[in-house]
């Protein structure tokens, strides 16, 4: 059985490694005797950049008594990554608002943009706004210019990952001729 990649707090790699811990603690649980076990188990794995600090601040919180009153008592079974991240509303929110494409291809970016976009229940036209407001400026640009723009996300994510690999298919040619 894996265990889960160290994490640095980076918005990108967090939900793969929530996902990585809640696979390791579902398949061992014979390894977690409490919360507490869980909770150190996962803190062990945040080792640097901002992880590191939530890290070396929630071990502080550990030893308040507003810690041992709500979790050292709680039910057998609570779930660890709630503890450590209590709004994931507020995260999968300030995921989406702060997503940027980058240099990525569209096809990666819009996956990474549905998994954050299906955690909100946002509308359809927010999802558009975020959307674009997350594309490249020269991919906006090219979306914009269509005679007929999409009104559906879903026809949205079709366009700009057409319009995102027409581009880099002419960036290739261009180097192969």
């Amino acid at each position: 059985m894996a265990t889960p990649p160290s994490y640095n707090g980076s918005m990108a790699t967090c939900e793969p490694f929530i996902n990585a811990c809640q696979i390791y603690i579902a398949a061992k649980p014979h390894e977690f005797s409490d919360v507490t076990a869980k909770v150190m188990w996962i803190l062990s794995y945040m080792q640097s950049g901002m992880a590191q600090e939530f890290c070396d601040a929630f071990l502080v919180y550990m030893q308040s008594a507003e810690y041992q009153m709500e979790f050292i008592q709680a039910a057998p079974g609570t779930d660890a990554i709630e503890i450590l991240d209590p709004n994931k509303q507020a995260t999968a929110i300030l995921e989406l608002t702060t997503m940027k494409q980058g240099t990525k291809a569209a096809e990666e970016h819009i996956q990474c943009f549905k998994q954050a976009y299906s955690c909100l229940g946002y509308q359809e036209t927010a999802g558009i706004h975020e959307l674009k407001r997350s594309l490249n400026a020269p991919l906006l640009d090219k979306c914009m210019s269509v005679l007929e723009l999409p009104t559906t996300l879903e026809k949205w994510y079709e366009l700009v990952i057409r319009l995102d690999w027409q581009w880099r298919q002419a960036v290739a040619e261009r180097k192969v001729f």
